[in-house]
């Protein structure tokens, strides 16, 4: 028998003594206690707890007194590699644990929680923090982890609720093939002999009640269940007269989607249905991430450092168990149950292929893994790698190499190089490391590449089709104000803000590049974006733009009266395309040096200015330039109209010198006149599309709603084929002076402004309509119109008020079919494409359905014989559709798609390059 040593049991006590205590009773790791409890002299048992140090088994304290800890127990228990063996005192080594092991809360601890359950999350959020809650659907395979997101809405609420008495959980579990009678008894209760029998929806009062198996709910149990969620009221069973109510909040569970098995009317009042994805559908880090949390767990459990094989964990992460995440958990108890008889005396456990459950060991072989030699890792050792993490690190990364710079380690153009290589890196991991889809990546990206779009072209640069996507996921990353990037950015506020200015200072046609691509972000998606969002598009802007000109010069235009500066400046920018005016809007008795005042203002803060252009509507105005600072050159020019501005806007554009500007717009901004017709024409805003009239006053009406009040302008729906046929000349032009056209893309009529339902619908150009509408609305009315317009506007808003049919079954239809035309095709629609596809083919189902023809396409054999392959790819991709309505789809229709998806091609050609 091997005698141990008295090094050997101090190891042993600490190791014990250290699943006990740890470091809530510290004294018991003194020098002092471990000499009395052993046995073992003072000096000895220092001599050898110092050597334990020097072997990384210990860690030591060194404080007053000296404390020595087990490094195994901690580095277990928290999870943790820790870098040292010796720490000046216990506060640095808690600091140390507390960076490895951040506080997670709720959906914080939920693995995906920032990637592939991210926008399930959001819509639980949403749901628990609306008012009296709303009633929610989570659905997906079984063992995806619906359950353990339910309850993670618990500790949600109980840390963002201010309610009287903490939300808890009720769950009922629906049993298939349940009796309907007794599914009704027990969810609403029932009155027998003048007894009352309290229901679920009773005894759930106050709570979060969870309804399990909801699929399997009978037809009348999900229409009174439907019934209570409307009007908050139910009645028992045999008992029609009393009403009951009942505050709770409702989660339904169900493992395929309800859309096609739950009773229409009861889905029709559960706003948010959130899709859980299966095992499979997460991405490998996730994959990854779960298999170490289960065997962490394990390793807890079992008191034993938990070593993993490399060909095991590929097995793990890459197996598709058919009960998800719970086969994964069960597999994972069932491995560490068969290594740990292999292991009883040992403080380490190795976990290996063969250790897999039988039924498991069946589906593989063998001899494919165990061949090689293998590699063990510590469990421990692995690091998570959420979406936020990523984005972290290349921040990280960003940022260290601007402190490196400062403290002088690095040139300048060394930083960027460093910054740029950072860029470059994480667009890999970020762009092709991802493997499952989020709904709102896509609709946010389609906003950002057309704002990247819009500067683009402006300021004729180069960004890579990747910045769009990355920027996109930054943006969603740092929407929330619990992630790892807000808590990363407010940590390092002042090093941020000074890189930042440095960058602005070196880098100044970048910084105002990114500047603009910024505010029109904020405005587009309301979103605030933060200084590395910045930092990071200024990187992009610099990487791949050499010989960058941004611009230097802007006009300001003041005009007295209540929103005339602002109403030419909006118009001159909206048609040049660029942001080239600002407005100062002045009441009559404005004195100049309040105006002098502001404009030096405005100067500080755009130090980037070299020239300023003043267009005034007075002379005595001309004299402002007098009081400003001498940082820019000032030019005035008074007599301001639209014509002017977009003539000194052009030139602004071309990068003309100031004295050249002033002579050449004061020279080629003469005065003409011209005898109109003394009969007034009524401003009119027409209405017309290739369906139907009946469709054109539908849209008028939406309009209309969407306004705040009544307005003098009349609103005239027209025939499309009229216009398409007399084009300016019709008469309708004659009768009305039309300020706007809501219309089609392929009706081209010159010099009438208009816009067509896939821009509302979009929100682009928007500016357009206010502009047209800001002679009869104030800025606070004209917000309140957009909110509407928003509202009213909505795909399924619009698809609801324009067809008979279901629209959100519809819309689910032809959003899937459109998805497989564009696998097919090969190619990425634009977004304005893709809402224009979804109305025609809406219409198209309709026009089907009820039998209406469509045939404006002509020499259709033609057609035909060149694009047999397109035929065939809009017949294979919408299949699912055309079956389910029972309709064919006419070459004619298809050729109209076939003509829409190619004149859009043509007119935003080379959009999605950036």
């Amino acid at each position: 028998m091997n005698q141990v040593t008295s090094k050997q049991q101090i190891y042993n006590y600490l190791y014990k003594i250290s699943h006990e205590y740890l470091l809530d009773h510290l004294s018991d790791f003194t020098t002092i206690t471990i000499s009395k409890e052993l046995n073992i002299s003072r000096s000895l048992t220092s001599q050898y707890l110092n050597e334990l140090v020097k072997d990384q088994k210990v860690i030591k304290i060194s404080s007053r007194p000296v404390y020595y800890l087990s490094r195994g127990n901690l580095e277990q228990i928290y999870h943790v590699i820790l870098k040292d063996n010796e720490y000046l005192s216990v506060q640095e080594l808690l600091s140390e644990l507390k960076n490895h092991t951040p506080e997670l809360k709720d959906f914080q601890k939920v693995i995906g929680c920032e990637g592939s359950l991210s926008y399930a999350i959001s819509q639980i959020k949403s749901a628990l923090l609306y008012p009296d809650g709303l009633p929610m659907i989570l659905y997906g395979e079984k063992g995806c982890g619906k359950t353990y997101l339910v309850r993670c809405m618990i500790e949600f609420c109980q840390n963002n609720l201010h309610t009287k008495q903490p939300v808890q959980l009720y769950m009922k579990r629906i049993m298939p093939r349940e009796c309907a009678n007794e599914q009704m008894k027990e969810l609403f209760g029932y009155e027998q002999d003048g007894q009352i029998h309290k229901g679920v929806l009773e005894k759930a009062e106050g709570q979060l009640l969870c309804i399990q198996n909801a699929t399997d709910l009978c037809d009348l149990a999900q229409e009174k269940l439907a019934d209570f969620i409307r009007y908050g009221k139910f009645t028992r069973l045999r008992n029609d007269l009393v009403q009951v109510q009942s505050k709770l909040r409702i989660v339904l569970c169900a493992e395929k989607d309800p859309r096609t098995i739950l009773n229409p009317n009861l889905l029709l009042n559960i706003p948010i249905l959130c899709h859980i994805p299966g095992l499979s559908e997460r991405s490998e880090d996730e994959r990854t991430q779960l298999v170490v949390h289960f065997f962490q767990q394990e390793q807890k459990r079992s008191k034993r450092h938990i070593l993993i094989s490399e060909k095991l964990k590929h097995f793990l992460v890459d197996h598709q168990f058919e009960i998800n995440i719970n086969e994964l958990e069960k597999s994972v108890k069932a491995i560490c149950a068969n290594a740990f008889a292999e292991a009883q005396d040992r403080e380490e456990m190795e976990v290996r292929i063969y250790h897999l459950p039988i039924y498991l060991l069946k589906q593989i072989s063998i001899d494919r893994y165990e061949k090689d030699d293998d590699i063990f890792v510590r469990i421990d050792s692995f690091e998570r790698h959420e979406l936020g993490e990523k984005i972290l690190h290349m921040w990280e990364q960003m940022l260290q190499a601007y402190l490196d710079m400062e403290e002088g380690k690095y040139s300048m153009s060394r930083f960027f190089e460093l910054g740029q290589e950072a860029v470059r890196h994480y667009y890999d991991i970020l762009v092709f490391d991802e493997s499952y889809r989020d709904v709102r990546i896509d609709v946010m990206k389609n906003i950002v590449i057309d704002v990247l779009n819009v500067i683009k072209n402006i300021k004729n640069i180069v960004l890579p089709v990747n910045c769009a996507y990355v920027l996109t996921r930054m943006i969603i990353s740092t929407g929330r104000n619990t992630s790892l990037l807000n808590q990363w950015e407010a940590a390092h506020q002042k090093e941020i803000r000074e890189c930042l200015q440095k960058m602005s200072e070196t880098l100044v046609d970048e910084s105002i590049i990114a500047s603009q691509i910024v505010k029109q972000l904020q405005t587009a998606i309301n979103i605030p974006l933060s200084d590395m969002n910045k930092i990071f598009l200024m990187l992009n802007i610099r990487m791949y733009n050499k010989d960058l000109r941004a611009q230097d010069t802007l006009g300001i235009i003041l005009s007295h009266g209540y929103s005339t500066a602002s109403s030419i400046a909006d118009a001159a920018n909206s048609l040049l395309g660029m942001y080239v005016f600002e407005a100062i809007d002045m009441p009559l008795d404005t004195p100049v040096d309040e105006i002098s005042h502001k404009l030096n203002v405005y100067i500080q803060n755009n130090t980037y200015l070299k020239n300023i252009i003043l267009l005034v509507d007075m002379g005595s105005l001309e004299g402002l330039g007098d009081g400003l600072a001498d940082s820019v050159n000032v030019g005035v020019i008074n007599n301001i109209s639209t014509s002017l501005a977009l003539n000194i806007g052009d030139k602004i554009m071309q990068h003309y010198n100031l004295e050249t500007l002033l002579s050449e717009a004061c020279a080629e901004n003469q005065c003409h006149y011209k005898v109109l017709s003394l009969a007034k024409r009524d401003k009119a805003i027409v209405f017309t599309n290739d369906v139907g009239v009946a469709v054109s006053q539908k849209l008028s009406q939406l309009f209309r709603d969407s306004l705040p009040r009544s307005i003098d302008l009349k609103f005239i729906e027209y025939d499309y084929d009229t216009l398409m046929k007399n084009k300016k000349s019709d008469s309708l032009f004659e009768k009305y002076d039309v300020v706007l056209m809501v219309k089609p893309y392929n009706l081209k009529l010159k010099r009438v402004t208009s816009v067509s339902l896939e821009e509302i619908m979009s929100f682009k150009d928007i500016d357009v309509v206010n502009h047209v509408l800001r002679p009869y609305l104030d800025e606070a009315e004209i917000e309140e119109f957009n909110r509407r317009l928003l509202k009213n506007f909505s795909m399924q808003s619009v698809m609801e008020n324009l067809t008979i049919l279901n629209a959100p079954k519809l819309l689910d239809f032809v959003s899937d079919a459109v998805q497989d035309l564009q696998l097919l095709m090969q190619k990425k629609f634009q977004s304005r494409t893709i809402i224009g596809i979804y109305i025609h083919v809406c219409f198209l189902v309709e026009r089907a359905v009820t039998k209406t023809t469509f045939d404006k396409c002509e020499n259709l054999s033609e057609f035909v014989a060149q694009h047999e392959d397109f035929i065939e790819q809009v017949h294979q991709s919408f299949d699912v559709l055309l079956r389910h309505y029972h309709i064919e789809m006419p070459i004619s229709e298809i050729a109209y798609l076939y003509e829409y998806i190619s004149n859009d091609d043509r007119e935003v050609l080379g959009e999605d390059e950036f």
